[in-house]
C-alpha cells in the first residue's frame, strides 16, 4: 500500500493505463473508476462492463452508437432532433427536453445531452458501462446507468499509436475510412504532454434516387492535447483541451417503410406522393428518397482541469470543466423528392462545472469520500418548420385571406433553458473484517431551472429555416390553422432530492466477491420544448425517481483463467418521464413530455470469460430482462387506434391507450453475445488471430406507442476479425467484418407525417468489411 491516498490514486491510474481494460482472462488487470477511485473491477460492488482501448481500436468503435451495436442490451441511436439512450430497458428517448436517464461522463465531466451519441471517440483508455442508478458518485441524472469514458493520460514514457482503416467504396460497404493516432511526449519527469487526433467517416451506404447522392456522407474530426504537471510527489495537475466536429452531408436519412401500408390503411399524404413517384420503400435495399439540403453538424469544444493533492493520507481532487457544443440539423421531414415539410433545428449549449472531493486512503478500517458539486448550464433551441404543403389548402379559404400573400407558412419555436445544480455527496465504507464490509452513500441535490419559450408563425422564406414572423395582429388568425398557438411562456422550477444508497460486500478471498445493494435515484423535472399550446400549465414535468436493488457475484478461478460476473436486479421507477407521440392539425408529428407511468425493470446479467487453452479463449455475456410499465394509462395511440378514431369521427391526435403491463421500449427479453478468439503463433514475435462474435437479441419495440408495426423481431448477427500481428504486436493488420449475415436490425421508428400506416425507420448497417493497419510504439 502506498503511503498516501494520492500515490495510491496515481498508482492505480498507472495500472489502468498499462491494462487495456480487460486482460486475457478477465484477471485483476481490469481497473475501473466506477466509484471515483482506481479499483479492481473485482472489488467494485456495481454491475460494470468494460471495453478497453485495444478493443476500441481493433474493432473500429468510433462513437457510442457503434459501441452499443456490440452489446444488444444497450441501445444508443441517433434519431434526428434527439437520440435514444437505454440501459436495462430504461431511457429518456427522443426529446430535446430531456437530460438523458443514462448519463455520459467523460474524464469526470457530465455530458447529459443526447448529442453525445454523434461525437467521435478519440484515444480512449476504456469505456465503462455502469448499470443501474449511479447517483452517489455520478450525480442526480444517472438514474438508469452511466457511460464512464476515460481518455488516455500522459505518462513518463514515450508511447503512442496510430491506425488507418478503409473499406470498399462500392456496394453496401459504404466507404468507411479512419486515420488517427496519439503520442505522449515526456519533456521531463515533472511535465508530460499527450496529443491525439482523428479523421474518420463514411462515404455513403444509401443512394438518394431523387438526387443521385450517396448518404450518409460523414466527416468526423477531433483533436486533443493533455498536459500533466507533477512538480512533487504529492501534487498532480492535468489540463485537457479538445475540439471536434462531426458533419453528415445528406443529413439524417429517413427511410420510408410500409408505403404503401398494409390494410386497412391506404397510401395517403406524403406516402401517396412517393407511391405515385415510384419511390423506394423498405429497409432491405440501400435506396431512399428526399429533397436536397439535408445536413447535420455537431461542433464540440471542451476544457478540463483536474488537480490532485495529497493531504496527509487523503487526496483532495478538484475537477473544473467547460463544455460547449453547437448543433445544426436541416431535415426533410416528409421523405419525398418534393419540398413539402422541412425543418431547421439549430441548438447551442454550454456548461461549466466544478467538483471538489476529499478521499481517504484505501485499505483502512474506515474508507470515505466527501464532495461538493456545482453545474451551470444554458441551452438554446430553435426549431423552424416550413409547411409548404399547406399553401394549396390555405390560400382558397376566405378566413385566411389576409395570410394568402404571406404564404408559405412556417412555424418558429425559440426556447432557452438555464439550469443550476448544487450537490453535496459522500460515501463511507466500514471494513468490519477482512472479508465483510458495509458501505453507505448519500447525495443531496438542488436543481433550479428557468425556461423561456416563444412560438411565432410567419413566412417560410427559404427551403430550411428563414421564418419571417407575421405581424403581431395576424398571429391569432394564423393560430387557427392548428400548427401551434403563438405565445410566450416563462416558467421556473426547483427540484430537491436526497439520494441514499447502501451496500454489503463479502470477499472471502481476493478472487471472489459477493454483494447486495440498494440505491435511490432521481432525475430532475423540466419543461417540454415541443409543447405547442402556449398554455403554461402544459409545459412542466416532474422529477423521475427509482428505487433499485441488486445482488451480484464476481469471481476469478483457475489462477485467473476463468472469470465470472453475475448480477440480479430490480429497478422500480415512479413518475416516469415519457414522450407522448401525437400529430397536430396539419398531420406533422409532435412529441411532448409527461409524467405518465410507473415501470419495473428486473432481470439477470451474466458475463464470463475462459481461457480454455494457451491459444483459445471464449467470452460470453447474456441478459434476461423483464421490463414493463406497471401503470401507464395515457400513452400515445398506435396507427390502428388512430385509424379507429378517424372511422368513429374523433380527432386522432387526442387518442390515448393503456400500456400498463406491456414491455417498455428497447427492452428485449433475451440478449447477449459469444466471442471465440484463436491465437496461433506463426513466427517469433508474430501471431495470427481469428475471432468470431455472435450477437443475439429477442424482439423489442422501437417506438413509444409500442405500435406492433414497429417491432424488431429476434435476430442473430455475426461479426468476425482476422489479424496478423508482427514485431511482438507493434504492427498489426486487420480484416474486420461486421454483420456478415447481413441481418436487418431495426434501431429507430417514427411516424411519417400525414401518412397513416407508414413509417420512417432506420437500421444497423449492412454487411461491412474493412481493412485496417495499426502500429504502436
Amino acid at each position: 500500500m502506498c503511503g498516501t491516498a494520492l500515490s495510491s490514486l496515481v498508482a492505480g491510474a498507472a495500472h489502468a493505463q498499462e491494462a487495456n481494460g480487460v486482460d486475457e482472462a478477465g484477471g485483476d488487470a481490469i481497473v475501473v473508476t466506477a466509484q471515483r477511485r482506481a479499483q479492481r473491477l473485482l472489488d467494485v460492488p456495481v454491475s460494470v462492463e468494460v471495453t478497453g482501448k485495444e478493443e476500441i481500436r481493433t474493432e473500429n468503435l468510433t462513437s457510442l452508437v457503434s459501441f452499443a451495436r456490440q452489446n444488444p442490451s444497450i441501445k444508443v441511436q441517433g434519431s434526428g432532433r434527439s437520440s435514444n439512450f437505454f440501459i436495462r430497458g430504461t431511457g429518456s428517448g427522443e426529446s430535446q427536453s430531456f437530460d438523458q436517464s443514462v448519463g455520459t461522463f467523460i474524464d469526470d465531466i457530465y455530458h447529459g445531452r443526447s448529442r453525445n451519441s454523434e461525437a467521435t471517440f478519440l484515444d480512449l483508455e476504456r469505456v465503462e458501462v455502469l448499470k443501474g442508478p449511479q447517483s452517489t458518485f455520478f450525480g442526480n441524472n444517472a438514474i438508469a446507468g452511466a457511460f464512464n469514458i476515460v481518455s488516455v493520460k500522459p505518462s513518463d514514457e514515450m508511447t503512442g499509436w496510430m491506425r488507418g482503416l478503409i473499406s470498399p467504396s462500392s456496394g453496401e460497404n459504404g466507404g468507411q475510412y479512419a486515420l488517427e493516432g496519439a503520442a505522449t511526449l515526456p519533456f521531463s519527469e515533472q511535465f508530460q504532454m499527450r496529443v491525439a487526433g482523428t479523421m474518420n467517416g463514411q462515404r455513403g451506404v444509401y443512394r438518394n434516387v431523387a438526387t443521385g447522392q450517396r448518404s450518409p456522407n460523414q466527416e468526423n474530426f477531433a483533436f486533443r492535447a493533455t498536459a500533466r504537471y507533477a512538480p512533487v510527489e504529492t501534487f498532480e495537475a492535468l489540463l485537457k483541451g479538445e475540439i471536434s466536429e462531426s458533419v453528415t452531408k445528406g443529413g439524417l436519412v429517413l427511410r420510408q417503410t410500409f408505403c404503401p401500408p398494409d390494410e386497412p390503411f391506404t397510401a395517403a399524404g406524403f406516402c401517396a406522393a412517393n407511391v405515385a413517384a415510384g419511390a423506394p420503400s423498405g429497409l432491405e435495399n440501400s435506396l431512399y428518397t428526399s429533397n436536397v439540403g439535408n445536413y447535420s453538424r455537431l461542433r464540440n469544444k471542451e476544457a478540463v482541469l483536474t488537480l490532485n493533492a495529497g493531504v496527509g493520507d487523503h487526496t483532495l481532487t478538484s475537477t473544473t470543466g467547460y463544455y460547449d457544443y453547437r448543433f445544426t440539423l436541416s431535415l426533410d421531414n416528409d421523405g419525398t423528392a418534393s419540398k413539402f415539410l422541412n425543418v431547421l433545428a439549430p441548438e447551442r449549449y454550454h456548461q461549466f462545472s466544478q467538483e471538489v472531493r476529499l478521499s481517504s486512503a484505501l485499505g483502512q478500517p474506515l474508507e470515505y469520500m466527501a464532495g461538493l458539486y456545482f453545474q451551470d448550464e444554458k441551452l438554446d433551441i430553435q426549431q423552424d418548420v416550413s409547411f409548404f404543403f399547406l399553401t394549396a389548402n390555405l390560400a382558397p379559404v376566405p378566413v385566411f385571406a389576409p395570410l394568402a400573400p404571406l404564404l408559405p407558412i412556417g412555424q418558429r419555436v425559440l426556447a432557452t433553458q438555464k439550469a443550476r445544480t448544487y450537490s453535496g455527496f459522500g460515501s463511507v465504507t466500514w471494513n468490519l473484517t477482512e472479508t465483510i464490509s458495509l458501505s453507505g452513500g448519500l447525495r443531496y441535490s438542488v436543481v433550479k431551472k428557468d425556461f423561456d419559450w416563444r412560438l411565432r408563425l410567419g413566412t417560410a422564406t427559404r427551403d430550411y429555416g428563414g421564418i419571417a414572423p407575421f405581424p403581431e395582429a395576424l398571429q391569432p388568425l394564423a393560430g387557427l390553422i392548428g400548427i401551434g398557438t403563438p405565445g410566450d411562456v416563462s416558467l421556473k422550477r426547483t427540484d430537491k432530492q436526497l439520494m441514499p444508497s447502501a451496500r454489503i460486500q463479502f470477499e472471502p478471498s481476493p478472487d471472489l466477491m459477493a454483494y447486495a445493494s440498494y440505491s435511490h435515484g432521481f432525475k430532475a423535472g423540466g419543461f417540454s420544448v415541443a409543447e405547442l399550446s402556449a398554455n403554461p400549465d402544459n409545459y412542466g414535468f416532474d422529477p423521475e425517481k427509482v428505487d433499485a436493488y441488486e445482488v451480484g457475484l464476481k469471481g476469478r478461478f483457475r489462477d485467473g483463467a476463468v472469470s465470472l460476473n453475475l448480477a440480479a436486479f430490480r429497478n422500480d421507477f415512479s413518475d416516469l418521464q415519457v414522450v407522448i407521440n401525437g400529430t397536430n392539425a396539419a398531420g406533422a408529428p409532435v412529441n411532448f413530455v409527461r409524467n405518465a407511468a410507473q415501470s419495473r425493470a428486473q432481470g439477470l446479467e451474466l458475463e464470463a470469460r475462459a481461457k480454455l487453452a494457451s491459444f483459445f479463449q471464449i467470452a460470453a455475456s447474456g441478459t434476461y430482462l423483464d421490463s414493463k410499465y406497471r401503470n401507464y394509462t395515457d400513452a400515445g395511440a398506435t396507427y390502428a387506434q388512430q385509424y379507429a378514431a378517424i372511422q368513429a369521427g374523433r380527432n386522432p391526435s387526442g387518442e390515448r391507450q393503456d400500456l400498463s403491463g406491456k414491455r417498455t421500449l428497447y427492452a428485449p427479453e433475451w440478449s447477449g453475445s459469444v466471442t471465440g478468439t484463436l491465437t496461433l503463433p506463426v513466427a517469433d514475435g508474430s501471431n495470427l488471430i481469428a475471432e468470431a462474435t455472435g450477437i443475439f437479441s429477442s424482439r423489442y419495440n422501437t417506438i413509444f406507442t409500442l405500435d406492433p408495426l414497429a417491432v424488431q423481431d429476434g435476430y442473430a448477427r455475426l461479426d468476425a476479425r482476422l489479424t496478423l500481428e508482427i514485431l511482438d504486436g507493434a504492427l498489426a493488420f486487420d480484416v474486420i467484418g461486421k454483420n456478415l449475415t447481413d441481418t436487418t436490425i431495426l434501431t429507430f421508428s417514427g411516424y411519417q407525417p400525414s401518412s397513416l400506416g407508414s413509417f420512417f425507420q432506420d437500421r444497423q448497417p449492412f454487411r461491412n468489411v474493412a481493412f485496417q493497419v495499426r502500429f504502436a510504439f
